[in-house]
């Protein structure tokens, strides 16, 4: 087996390690606190840690590695278990990159709570349990077309193996046949295989565009209610709503510029015959690992209740507590 670098091959699993000391903590701060009323979006924000941990546990059990030759990018497992050309391990493959997409699932679920929580819907109260079937129906929609459409690729691309199979063995040592691929190859290629790949490429694309484009429009959508119902809400619970959904964004932020956008890259570049060497994948594989420990600790940073409690920060006193207090030195004076 080859040598893929020290670095390249620890750092997702330092990450996963991380992942798993702060999304605990994370919990803990979210059901620990007393101060401000979290309700059942706290259950919400567990099953977002929950996946985290999930993710994570895919991310060091499934390592991956990602290259490009002229027009065609292909992954495949590059260690462990699942290492080798099986059916079982090409649907570990898969279900290792539908978890990506179905990371989607998890933050439109944040952003059509918070939207219903402002207009105080039964789905976020006495029907919550309902709420949540639905979100992990939306979460198995996605996942399911994301394996569906990886093991698509990943099943019949001999062709592919072949394109790349001098590259390859001349890169890693070995047989692009013995090993499980999803790889697309957009020109040089017979019309079947091309249409598998542009098509497949197209539906990927059109998932995270569909899915960013609601996230953008349900957090217009909560601004401009919030905007309308700040004369009538305590100035408390304002802030709060705006603390959430800055996190909220920020959670969002994350995942689209860390793992998301590495993905298209990975597999848009080789439209254009472009190769930005090995450096940009070694980038685009580490980035995969590492927002289900950035997330937990940038909302955590993002909400000042939590950043308080973790930087063991105290509370500054109200302007009227001050007031009082000098009020009476001078009368003690």
């Amino acid at each position: 087996m080859w040598d893929i670098g020290f670095v390249y091959r620890h750092i997702p699993k330092l990450f996963g390690a991380l992942a798993f000391i702060v999304n605990p903590i994370f919990v803990y701060l979210i059901f620990t606190e007393k101060s401000t009323k979290f309700g059942n979006y706290k259950y919400l924000l567990l099953y977002f840690a929950s996946f985290n941990l999930v993710y994570s546990v895919a991310n060091v059990v499934v390592p991956i590695d990602i290259h490009s030759h002229r027009y065609c990018f292909y992954l495949f497992i590059s260690d462990g278990l699942f290492f080798g050309q099986s059916d079982w391990h090409l649907h570990m493959l898969s279900a290792r990159c539908a978890l990506v997409s179905a990371s989607y699932a998890v933050l439109l679920s944040h952003f059509i709570y918070r939207y219903l929580a402002l207009h105080n819907s039964e789905l976020t109260n006495d029907k919550f349990h309902t709420y949540m079937t639905i979100s992990f129906g939306i979460f198995c929609v996605y996942f399911v077309v994301w394996h569906a459409s990886c093991f698509y690729l990943g099943g019949a691309n001999l062709e592919i193996k072949e394109y790349i199979r001098t590259d390859f063995r001349d890169f890693y040592r070995m047989d692009s046949m013995d090993m499980n691929m999803i790889s697309c190859l957009y020109r040089e290629g017979t019309d079947h295989t091309l249409l598998r790949s542009w098509s497949t490429t197209i539906l990927w694309t059109s998932i995270s565009a569909i899915s960013i484009c609601m996230f953008l429009m349900l957090a217009c959508m909560i601004m401009k209610k919030l905007n309308k119902m700040s004369s009538c809400m305590s100035k408390k619970t304002s802030t709060l709503q705006l603390e959430l959904l800055r996190a909220l964004i920020i959670q969002t932020v994350i995942p689209i510029f860390v793992s998301f956008f590495p993905c298209v890259i990975s597999f848009i570049i080789p439209i254009f015959d472009l190769d930005l060497g090995r450096p940009i994948n070694y980038v685009e594989v580490i980035a995969l690992g590492a927002f289900a420990f950035c997330d937990p600790v940038a909302i955590v940073l993002c909400l000042p209740v939590f950043r308080q409690r973790v930087l063991c920060q105290k509370k500054k006193p109200k302007k009227k507590q001050n007031t009082e207090i000098n009020m009476m030195s001078t009368i003690a004076s």
